[in-house]
């Protein structure tokens, strides 16, 4: 198991990107209401923005994680293959488990009509699943295997700029609170990461995914 710190060393520009946005995340919660923040964060909304987002926010669609597998798989990447679908699995399902025990409402269904009025119709969704967003859950679980197996680092912060993209679309289009994509988000590295390191000195399906490491990179640079 390669160490903790070793880890966060090489990969230093995302999750220094990543502690920065939970800070902002944290602080913005902590200052303003769950109103007023998801409010001011929603001060723009155009109909070409609209569908954007709406285009963009399947980024954290599960359908999204089984293609990357399975492309994976095809270009022969076990090792980024194996803790792809394992980090979106297990993230997803806590994601699921939480949002069942804490029962809390989507904006639309928090926020009286008179409140906010840039609800989407056809895209925004009602009920009682808003805490926390699987969608940020999602993007972040991908993002941070991907970041942690990019040979150029840099193209990390291009990882997590996607998945911070993804977290705002879902407040953008209504359907979660700022609290709901940081939660999201921390759930989706913390599952990352533990899988990464994990995975690593296992054998699966008669693979050896540690007897070539140079295979299970992703060649960007």
């Amino acid at each position: 198991m390669l160490p903790f710190s070793r880890i966060l060393q090489g990969n230093k520009l995302f999750f220094i990107g990543f502690a920065v946005f939970l800070i902002a995340c944290i602080l913005g919660c902590l200052v303003f209401s769950k109103s007023s923040s998801f409010i001011a964060l929603n001060f723009v909304h155009t109909s070409w923005l609209n569908n954007f987002f709406t285009f963009y926010t399947f980024l954290g669609d599960g359908l999204l994680a089984v293609i990357i597998f399975a492309v994976l798989l095809v270009f022969r990447r076990y090792l980024i293959a194996i803790q792809l679908i394992l980090a979106f699995l297990p993230s997803g399902i806590v994601a699921q488990v939480i949002k069942n025990l804490t029962h809390a409402p989507r904006p639309r269904v928090f926020f009286k009509p008179a409140m906010y009025s840039n609800f989407i119709d056809g895209v925004t969704q009602t009920g009682w699943a808003s805490f926390p967003s699987g969608h940020a859950t999602t993007a972040f679980a991908l993002a941070t295997i991907l970041a942690l197996h990019t040979r150029n680092k840099r193209w990390s912060i291009l990882f997590l700029f996607l998945a911070i993209g993804e977290a705002y679309s879902r407040i953008y289009l209504g359907q979660h609170f700022l609290v709901d994509v940081a939660v999201g988000s921390l759930i989706g590295v913390f599952f990352a990461l533990g899988i990464f390191l994990w995975v690593r000195p296992l054998k699966l399906f008669r693979w050896n995914l540690v007897e070539d490491p140079a295979s299970s990179v992703i060649a960007i640079q």
